[in-house]
């Protein structure tokens, strides 16, 4: 590899329970190598996890005279990301190490203490690291009091700085992700009825106070790009990539019409034939028959509902705003004009007890969605959840360091209340049995549509299987 200022890892998770069917581009650090470009710096992206690259095999295509390397780091990557630092730091002694992404956001001082970087960049990073490389490209030191969100050991004393977090009111102002940098998007996976596959995100941030979703980034706001700005990008990503499918990726697509519906009559507008899939769910109070038929128009084949727990007490506890009403309704209404219809849900939230599983089943089955996921819960450090383990509940996974199995390892995280680690693998395992029937099984069959959707079936179908397989023989073991 040739000479570099910069180098952006999306390192390689491992552990069970992952859910390797659906592969999205690292949209994060790819905004990062495009804001460093669009400001006269090199940059360059290493995926490792769509390339299956060890950290062995990530510092040997490093160029020897990098800047900076900036490694992206959540809660499943965290063994990962503190054997690539320590690689890094040996095999680059002049580059600067800087992690960023979920985890750093949600527990900086764990990150800069326990993992052998240079510090870490809390929130958004666009403006962080151009003044970072501005800094180094300078003979000074990366981190200063003038990179917003930076959290870095004092040279002097050792002592912890934090530096204020900037938020990004303009998102028009970034430019597009360098998706010139990442691999080829045919090898990224998610339900594709159309290939090659893009992703955007339309807005940063989330409104709502679930207490399973962590608010340490965006506190409770949500900034949008403009819809001229996002129709932009879809164009470019019809004209440079020749994308056929378009994955959405936000969580506030469908929080404002107006911001929705501008985007959807410029898809109309267009005449690109794309499919178009929303990967997360949208509320149900604000679709009625109007806008789905619109949303259909625009070539969205596939929605979903956030809605966790049909139990008032969980839904209570979770801080969950949720007419569950406005669900059957809403449900109801996409299936008959022809979506794809997911509903997600959660086992083992605060609260929940065998009546209140049952009565999750039965709403899941009434409103017949086509696929339902469910997921077990998981109180990431940061997350409001995590705190309330701490208080009244029992940790039986360390998921404030590196966590070796997905929400769809079988095994629970933790214990709330009377209900016991057997409780909640019992209902993950018999919300699957009890859901997928054989005519459930059969219709899905019956509703894919091309190769790619055969194949990420087949591959989320082993995904919970082996979650299923590894905690049963774990239970089986003397």
């Amino acid at each position: 590899m040739n000479s570099m200022d910069a180098i952006f890892i999306n390192p390689l998770p491992s552990g069970t329970g992952i859910n390797r069917a659906t592969m999205e581009m690292p949209l994060g650090i790819a905004y990062l190598a495009a804001m460093l470009e669009k400001n006269g710096f090199s940059a360059s992206i290493i995926d490792a996890y769509c390339l299956g690259l060890d950290a062995l095999h990530i510092v040997r295509i490093i160029p020897q005279d990098v800047l900076l390397i900036g490694i992206y780091a959540n809660s499943f990557t965290y063994n990962a990301v503190s054997e690539l630092c320590r690689l890094c730091r040996f095999q680059f002694p002049a580059a600067a190490v800087v992690v960023g992404g979920p985890l750093a956001s949600a527990d900086p001082e764990l990150v800069v203490k326990e993992i052998p970087c240079h510090g870490v960049i809390c929130g958004e990073g666009e403006f962080s690291i151009v003044k970072m490389l501005t800094r180094l490209k300078s003979g000074l030191p990366a981190f200063g009091e003038d990179v917003g969100g930076a959290v870095y050991q004092n040279d002097q004393d050792g002592t912890i700085r934090k530096n204020p977090v900037r938020r990004i009111d303009n998102l028009d102002e970034i430019p597009f992700p360098a998706y010139h940098l990442m691999p080829d998007l045919k090898q990224y996976k998610s339900r594709a009825r159309k290939t090659p596959v893009g992703a955007i995100i339309t807005s940063r941030g989330c409104a709502h106070e679930c207490v399973f979703c962590s608010k340490d980034i965006f506190a409770r706001t949500v900034t949008f790009r403009s819809p001229q700005n996002v129709l932009a990008e879809i164009d470019f990503l019809v004209s440079e990539y020749g994308i056929r499918q378009l994955d959405i990726l936000d969580d506030n697509f469908a929080m404002k019409r107006s911001h929705m519906e501008p985007i959807l009559d410029g898809i109309i507008a267009r005449d690109y034939d794309l499919a178009v899939n929303l990967q997360l769910g949208i509320r149900s109070e604000n679709v009625d028959e109007a806008l789905l038929k619109k949303m259909k128009a625009a070539g969205i084949f596939k929605l979903a509902f956030g809605v966790e727990s049909a139990d008032p007490d969980v839904l209570a506890a979770c801080r969950k705003k949720l007419d569950l009403a406005s669900i059957e309704k809403a449900t109801a209404l996409a299936k008959s004009l022809g979506f794809v219809v997911y509903g997600f849900f959660i086992i083992g939230l605060p609260n929940e007890t065998e009546e209140s599983f049952l009565r999750t089943i039965e709403f899941a089955k009434r409103c017949d969605f086509d696929i339902a996921n469910f997921t077990m819960a998981l109180p990431f450090v940061g997350a409001e959840l995590y705190r309330m383990v701490e208080r009244n509940g029992h940790f039986l996974v360390d998921t404030k360091r590196n966590i070796d199995h997905g929400f769809y390892g079988g095994r629970p995280f933790f214990t709330y209340g009377t209900a016991t680690e057997n409780d909640y693998y019992s209902r993950y395992k018999r919300a699957y049995s009890l859901f997928y029937t054989w005519e459930k099984k059969l219709r899905m069959i019956l509703g894919i549509r091309s190769a790619r959707e055969l194949a990420w079936y087949a591959n989320a179908a082993l995904d919970v299987g082996k979650g299923f397989l590894k905690q049963t023989v774990k239970t089986r073991r003397p």
